[in-house]
């Protein structure tokens, strides 16, 4: 009864001295946005005080418990996700997410690993929110510079050569430019939401010998060596960066509604596996977004059980010619000419890793491309303007589908494993059925992705030049009026060859747009973006067309003429797959050649 009288006096005092407290703060006008935090949290407090002691007589000792969790975990009711910082006795600092607290550790999230924390190393503790404690920066958006300076300003515009920022000098704003050449990337604020915590929670228990890896707003999952890692986090700062200034006006009053969450496979028959569970023929597509689950998947094309398996191969390969051919012909010859002989066996050896080098180069390049692709539409639909989502899934078929996810991956039993794949067929369906998407014109979800996923960003991509150059040598052009009727998905209904050609349509209209009117492009997917809450205003899918029209100011066939000019005017490529084969066919060619010539020198010598 002591502690409860004790405790009533505390939070009554609390609660005058905070009047006090904030009548002095009121007549400072130099306060800044921290003060202001803290004003925030006192009101907590003090609602959280006098509900206390409203409740006193009924709560009896439990309630000194509830008193307590309230001043460890001193944080706004409202956040959803909580941090801590924990300064230690032998001077370290730990900050991350607070999993858990006991009056005798306390458990901590720190770079996707877990930490207890024994409580008498503790010093001091700092609860704050989990965006304060991974985001040191004023601005949501903040730049690095090629130099390693980061600039925490506001990007207020965004061109070609440069951008603008805007930054906050005594008072007032000062503005400075920045020249695109000189920009690293750009890094954006994590999303530290329900939504984000909760994905997380079900990448981690599906995936659970994966690492996570995160950088701003991008959560990178995968079990990759660190150094295809490091690949894939550079290749996404860069198409992320590319994408946000290239299509600045469209993302600059726009905040994203959750973490990126990007899931890479090392391993092609793990990756295969998982996708078959989305039904998603993995065999056939090398990485997929799933607009429901909300989370980008692919497979590295070169990974580390297929590059050991190719490296051992040429390694044993190569070792063996060396340690036959080279050594019996040295055995022939006169020691003079051993040098020759070992410079030849070398050349030979060279031309083998070349094959190597360029296989190496073209399946990683097949994964960034794809990476790059998929990453676009997973940023476009963060901020919601591609396949914006009406209703949300059916939350209990989510979980028991995440649940069946984990069990079918980790049983090596055939049976089993057949018997669970129909549940998760069975439970997919549940899961999407009743759910509404509005998804941005087919055209415009792939063109805008295939645009991005050249490096640089929209560059020529010669495979989809080629494609839509044959298209049309073939006369298998489709009028535009045709190619922007597809409302959702990737062209469906269409043979192979067909969406094919629509990908390569989309892809050259979209470059089209983006050279000749990027300002009125960028206008139209914003129209496009709000779309959904204007059909209820009486809009028809048909109105799609026409706001594209509306915004170019140009009617139908001048546009579509302006177009098929645009791209006659590109020099005619050769087949990309063409080119592929005379490369390796020029490696045999020369190693053959080799191989003839030290023939006839071995034979001259006989």
């Amino acid at each position: 009864m002591k502690k409860i009288i004790i405790l009533a006096i505390l939070i009554t005092a609390l609660v005058f001295g905070y009047k006090a407290l904030k009548a002095e703060l009121r007549t400072n006008l130099a306060l800044n946005s921290k003060v202001a935090n803290i004003t925030d949290k006192i009101d907590n407090v003090k609602k959280g005080g006098i509900d206390i002691f409203n409740r006193l007589k009924k709560s009896g000792v439990s309630l000194i418990r509830q008193v307590s969790q309230l001043k460890d975990l001193s944080i706004s009711k409202e956040e959803e996700v909580r941090a801590v910082t924990l300064i230690l006795k032998h001077g370290g600092v730990m900050s991350g997410r607070l999993l858990g607290k006991t009056r005798k550790n306390y458990t901590v999230e720190w770079n996707g690993e877990k930490f207890v924390i024994d409580s008498s190393q503790v010093t001091r503790v700092e609860y704050k929110t989990q965006k304060a404690a991974e985001w040191p920066y004023k601005n949501d958006v903040v730049v690095k510079k090629a130099d390693g300076i980061i600039l925490d300003g506001k990007i207020s515009e965004a061109g070609i050569d440069d951008i603008k920022m805007l930054f906050d000098e005594g008072g007032g704003e000062l503005e400075m430019g920045v020249k695109i050449k000189d920009i690293d990337y750009i890094i954006s604020a994590p999303v530290c939401n329900k939504e984000s915590l909760d994905t997380e929670g079900h990448l981690k228990k599906q995936f659970p010998k994966m690492k996570l890896y995160k950088e701003g707003n991008v959560t990178l999952v995968t079990d990759s060596y660190n150094t295809s890692v490091n690949s894939y986090r550079k290749a996404i700062r860069v198409v992320y960066t590319e994408i946000y200034l290239k299509f600045f006006k469209l993302f600059k009053d726009r905040s994203p509604g959750r973490q990126n969450f990007v899931v890479i496979f090392d391993d092609f028959n793990d990756y295969v596996e998982y996708a078959a569970t989305d039904g998603v023929p993995g065999w056939l597509a090398v990485g997929y977004f799933n607009p429901i689950s909300k989370c980008l998947y692919i497979f590295n094309a070169f990974g580390e059980r297929l590059e050991k398996m190719i490296f051992e191969i040429v390694a044993d390969q190569t070792g063996r010619f060396n340690e036959i051919a080279i050594d019996r012909t040295k055995k022939e010859f006169d020691q003079r000419y051993h040098v020759f002989i070992e410079a030849m066996g070398k050349e030979i050896t060279d031309k083998i890793w070349d094959g190597y080098n360029l296989y190496e180069s073209e399946l990683k390049e097949i994964t960034f491309s794809t990476l790059r692709h998929e990453f676009t539409h997973e940023v476009f639909n963060n901020f919601g303007l591609q396949s914006i989502m009406l209703s949300q899934p059916n939350k209990a078929a989510t979980k028991k589908l995440i649940e069946k996810k984990k069990e079918f991956l980790e049983t090596k039993d055939l049976a089993k494993k057949k018997e669970l794949f129909r549940a998760l067929m069975k439970l997919n369906k549940e899961e999407s059925e009743g759910l509404e998407t509005e998804a941005s014109q087919s055209w415009l979800a792939e063109g805008v992705a295939t645009y991005c996923e050249t490096d640089p960003g929209g560059s020529v991509d010669e495979m989809w030049l080629f494609t839509y150059q044959e298209m049309v040598r073939k006369n298998e052009y489709n009028p535009l009026e045709f190619l922007t009727n597809f409302k959702m998905g990737s062209f469906p209904g269409l043979c192979s060859r067909a969406m094919l050609n629509s990908y390569a349509e989309s892809w050259a209209f979209t470059k089209f747009l983006m050279d000749r009117y990027p300002d009125q492009f960028i206008e139209y997917q914003r129209e496009i973006a709000g779309l959904a809450k204007a059909k209820g205003a009486g809009k028809q899918d048909d109105e799609e067309l026409a706001l594209l029209l509306k915004a170019l100011n140009k009617d139908l066939p001048t546009i579509e003429k302006e177009f098929k000019e645009h791209m006659a005017s590109y020099s005619k490529v050769e087949d990309p797959f063409i080119t592929r084969f005379m490369r390796y066919r020029k490696i045999e060619d020369d190693l053959r050649q080799s191989t003839i010539i030290g023939r006839q020198m071995s034979t001259r010598h006989a």
